[in-house]
């Protein structure tokens, strides 16, 4: 136990301190057992023990396969489709270098935010809605658990599509930082920013049809798209990598708000390899209408299923929504 009690002087002192302080008694203290299963239970574990029984309950029904048609990649939820993944030809990644090598102009202009970014990118979402760690704890609980989700998924994702990364297609690549040790296709970092922007804009209530919401939700997804940009530049992804990790951010974004609130549905979504094989040059731009997420060359999607709310969930979920009431009205 790595805690203030657990170091020598502490337990000499408690057991000093008890010899001279207890006064015998037999009567038990404790309440009544909850009953099974009782939400409200989470309140009293500590948060990473939270985090556990959320991601657990997350992955409940989750079933991640190769598609049918044998040339995809797929995560369903109760054999409802939520996200399907093309794997691009060779030849298209192999197209995409120029652009790779094109963006590493900007390292030197992008360098401390690729550093920065590495890692959770809670600073650049504090920025833009005011996270902060003592008053938004569990705003920053329910992030961690979306960015957990999403390395489940997307790992699985990586290691079916195989897909090597730009430095070992070209050494004229020589990427700024290390490249990760796992597949390059689809992007982890586009797939956590996107899903990230998905939940904040539910967790806040940002309407896009008010002006100040919409202002908030722009600016997030400017920051998922740096971000996305930003890991091309550093020379360790394709601009593939991210159009694909775009989609199944915001595949398992919608899934896990669905999972925190009753009567939400998810869209069957695609990521459609087909589309950009016929135009390998394409690069990554979220704002052109060419990419349009809800049906392009690139994306499709068809109504899902309604999705099974989780009472555990919910219970985390408002916990989070409480600390913004009244900051979006």
């Amino acid at each position: 136990m790595a805690d203030a009690y657990a170091n020598s002087i502490m337990v000499d002192a408690l057991i000093l301190g008890r010899e001279g302080t207890i006064v015998p008694e037999h009567h038990c203290y404790a309440p009544p057992l909850p009953a099974i299963d009782d939400k409200h239970q989470l309140e009293r574990w500590e948060p990473w023990i939270r985090a556990y029984i959320a991601i657990g309950e997350m992955m409940q029904g989750i079933v991640l396969r190769k598609a049918p048609s044998g040339h995809a990649f797929q995560v369903l939820s109760s054999a409802s489709l939520i996200a399907e993944v093309g794997r691009p030809k060779r030849t298209t990644f192999e197209k995409q270098i120029p652009l790779v090598l094109s963006w590493a102009e900007l390292r030197s202009e992008r360098a401390t935010e690729i550093m920065a970014q590495i890692d959770p990118q809670y600073a650049f979402w504090s920025s833009i809605v005011y996270l902060h760690p003592d008053r938004t704890r569990r705003t920053f609980e329910l992030i961690n658990l979306v960015l957990q989700f999403c390395v489940y998924v997307e790992m699985r994702f990586k290691h079916a599509m195989g897909c090597y990364r730009p430095v070992e297609y070209n050494a004229e690549v020589q990427p700024m930082i290390t490249t990760p040790g796992h597949g390059s296709f689809p992007m982890g970092h586009a797939t956590q920013a996107y899903a990230v922007v998905h939940v904040l804009k539910a967790l806040l209530g940002l309407n896009p049809a008010q002006l100040r919401h919409k202002m908030v939700i722009d600016q997030l997804e400017r920051q998922a798209a740096r971000i996305t940009t930003n890991r091309v530049i550093a020379g360790v992804h394709f601009p593939v990598d991210g159009m694909a990790g775009r989609m199944l951010g915001i595949a398992l974004g919608e899934y896990f708000v669905g999972r925190c609130k009753a009567g939400h549905k998810f869209r069957r979504r695609k990521f459609l390899a087909a589309g950009i094989d016929n135009a390998p040059h394409t690069d990554f731009n979220p704002f052109n209408a060419s990419q349009n997420i809800h049906g392009s060359a690139f994306y499709s999607e068809a109504a899902g299923a309604n999705i099974v709310k989780s009472n555990l969930m919910e219970h985390l979920w408002d916990a989070a929504q409480y600390e913004w009431a009244g900051r979006f009205p």
